[in-house]
């Protein structure tokens, strides 16, 4: 598994697509960058905590989802 881009010692959590080349990104690291008002919105869940970013980011942040 990939580690993080940011920390490099926990999995990635999600794959931030928007980003070029794509960056991985932790749980904890992807929640700080949601705090900070920063969140990536152009992702690829990897794994379980993908799921639990997509609540992170729903509860957090006040960025709007594009639509088609």
């Amino acid at each position: 598994m990939t580690d993080c881009v940011n920390c490099h010692a926990a999995p990635a959590a999600i794959e931030d697509i928007g980003a070029r080349p794509p960056r991985p990104w932790c749980l904890g690291c992807a929640t700080d960058l949601v705090r900070a008002g920063d969140p990536v919105l152009d992702y690829r869940p990897l794994g379980a905590d993908g799921d639990a970013y997509a609540r992170v980011l729903a509860a957090g942040s006040t960025e709007a989802l594009r639509f088609g």
